[in-house]
């Protein structure tokens, strides 16, 4: 049973047997799944999931409280068809939740950048980009978005969104590199809006354009960041983008070679 169940936490917490998706028990028992999903692998204490779980409006008995969590959990699972019992294993230093390989979309996507990782590092691009085109697509959103745990939201989910940012700001280099920039323009535009503050973004951004022969809309778009942080930060963009600007300003043919 267990090498049919497939756990997904980026994006809405999802668990399914084969094609079948589970009913997950909400409000607690749903932040104890997820918090034992986001560290598999990993024997978390009590204190960690009663943290992970309440924060800090804790239990009047915090053990007793975890254990009626966790039976609901359980319960709720093995009556779906999951047979959570098979995979969660409680020892005199807490619980860990041990996932088939692969089931768990969260590793798929670290196992495949770290695959992306080495052959970038050998210098194989094609292959790193086919790699990451894999991955990134993993993510359906906002990790764990329909799980209610402020502590995991700050704690984790922050992280996660650093760590899948960089993967598509990899993505758009390697792109770049290989002459695909007509093929990001779009995705770069719609980041560039969600994360404003990212200048890496707005640097592919500005060199995709550019190398599309959109030199106008290349030096609109330093103009609108340089805007925005203006308003925002009261300061200017960093060094990085002011070289581009200048020298998208006297059109260096430097810009149009392609190189990681």
């Amino acid at each position: 049973m267990g090498r049919d169940m497939s756990f997904r936490v980026l994006g809405p917490l999802e668990v399914a047997v084969g094609s079948r998706k589970v009913l997950i028990p909400g409000g607690r028992p749903r932040s104890l799944l997820a918090a034992l999903l986001v560290n598999a692998g990993d024997t978390l204490t009590p204190e960690d999931l009663v943290h992970s779980v309440w924060g800090d409006s804790l239990p009047r008995q915090p053990r007793p409280a975890l254990h009626t969590a966790m039976t609901r959990l359980r319960q709720g699972l093995d009556g779906g068809g999951a047979d959570l019992s098979r995979l969660l294993h409680t020892s005199a230093g807490g619980y860990r939740l041990d996932v088939p390989p692969d089931s768990l979309d969260l590793h798929r996507f670290r196992g495949l950048t770290q695959r992306a990782r080495a052959a970038g590092r050998v210098g194989d691009l094609e292959c790193e980009r086919t790699l990451l085109a894999d991955a990134l697509p993993l993510w359906r959103g906002r990790p764990l978005a329909d799980v209610w745990s402020e502590e995991l939201h700050r704690d984790v989910v922050q992280g996660l969104t650093e760590e899948w940012i960089r993967a598509r700001e990899r993505y758009h280099d390697v792109c770049l590199a290989l002459g695909h920039h007509d093929e990001i323009v779009a995705d770069l535009r719609t980041l560039t809006a969600k994360y404003p503050f990212h200048e890496r973004l707005w640097h592919q951004l500005m060199l995709a354009l550019y190398r599309c022969g959109r030199r106008g809309e290349a030096l609109e778009v330093y103009a609108q960041v340089r805007g925005f942080f203006r308003d925002e930060l009261g300061v200017d963009p960093g060094a990085e983008l002011h070289r581009l600007h200048l020298a998208m300003l006297r059109t260096d043919g430097s810009l149009l070679a392609c190189g990681a």
